[in-house]
């Protein structure tokens, strides 16, 4: 095991097979092609070999059965040992394989306003068939949590958030959040605090809420809270149903449904905050951004990319994005 990781595995205590695999590592990350050569070179087996080295090819066929049949299945080391049990990898082999297991990051989800003894997060369980065909893919995290009962301890740390993803120090600034699904979670925080402001005489800004899942009675996550959020004037609340309207709807519709609405804050001084799915989601509501700057200033696709990147350099568009999946 390379020196750099032994500090972070049990080294110098005895630890289950179960355990170091369950605990320590990652096992569900896609095979690199490299650790696919690796598995043909301790395959003796003449009809499974093929199969291997046909992913770890220099040629454009290889790249394009890699790319389809593995990236694009999301099979794991794991996941091709099954599909090829003539494969002799040792475990040693594969335990250099994998990662060491990362910690998983969820935005905190309350204020310390409203109880500075507790925090909430805001967790989607990540539960289904796997890509790869074969049984159920399970998120480790979201379903572990789920797992804990009441009087349970769980061992987490809190970190700094991103720079620029907090409320601006003066109240008055006016604020545009968007983010579906558990993307809201830093959301719900940012109102609590802006209810809490609200309620010691500060004067708050305008706030735009924009929120979407897929319907109404099943995911509207905090519905009751962000209904009373928007009836006491904490926030504008807007919210797309994906799976209870036709066409779907998302949030970058409703961006452009209120556009001049948007436009009006932007040119306030709005700090935009986006959090969520960064592959679809943020790329989406970033068009719809730009197609609102291109309407108002008949600028181009240039300098519309300039005007985003510039509201990014100033924290006026601010990121808490990862990667959908």
């Amino acid at each position: 095991m390379p020196e750099g990781r032994r500090a972070q595995l049990p080294v110098g205590e005895a630890v289950s097979v179960g355990r170091l695999l369950a605990e320590f590592v990652e096992l569900q990350q896609v095979a690199t092609r490299k650790q696919i050569q690796i598995m043909s070179e301790h395959t003796r087996c003449p009809g499974t070999k093929p199969k291997l080295l046909a992913y770890v090819g220099d040629d454009a066929a290889s790249d394009e059965r890699y790319r389809s049949d593995v990236m694009g299945k999301r099979k794991s080391v794991f996941d091709l040992m099954e599909e090829h049990p003539a494969c002799e990898l040792p475990f040693h082999a594969y335990l250099e394989m994998l990662s060491l297991l990362a910690p998983r990051y969820y935005s905190i989800s309350s204020s310390p306003s409203v109880d500075p003894t507790r925090c909430s997060v805001t967790v989607g369980v990540v539960e289904g068939p796997a890509a790869s065909g074969r049984g159920t893919y399970k998120g480790i995290c979201s379903n572990y949590l789920a797992g804990r009962r009441v009087g349970d301890t769980i061992h987490a740390t809190v970190r700094e958030t991103k720079a620029g993803f907090r409320l601006p120090e003066n109240a008055a600034v006016p604020i545009i959040m968007i983010g579906p699904g558990t993307g809201l979670a830093p959301f719900r925080g940012f109102l609590q605090e802006r209810a809490a402001q609200k309620a010691t005489g500060a004067t708050l800004g305008p706030s735009l809420l924009f929120f979407g899942c897929r319907h109404p009675e099943q995911d509207f996550l905090y519905a009751d809270e962000l209904k009373a959020f928007a009836d006491q004037g904490i926030t504008e609340l807007h919210v797309a149903f994906s799976r209870a309207s036709q066409p779907k709807t998302y949030v970058q519709h409703l961006i452009a449904q209120q556009q001049d609405r948007v436009w009006s804050l932007i040119e306030q001084g709005a700090v935009i905050y986006v959090c969520g799915d960064g592959g679809k989601m943020e790329p989406d509501v970033k068009a719809a951004l730009m197609n609102i700057y291109r309407a108002r200033s008949s600028g181009n696709e240039e300098a519309a990319v300039r005007w985003i990147d510039d509201l990014g350099t100033n924290n006026r568009y601010v990121l808490d994005v990862w990667a959908g999946g």
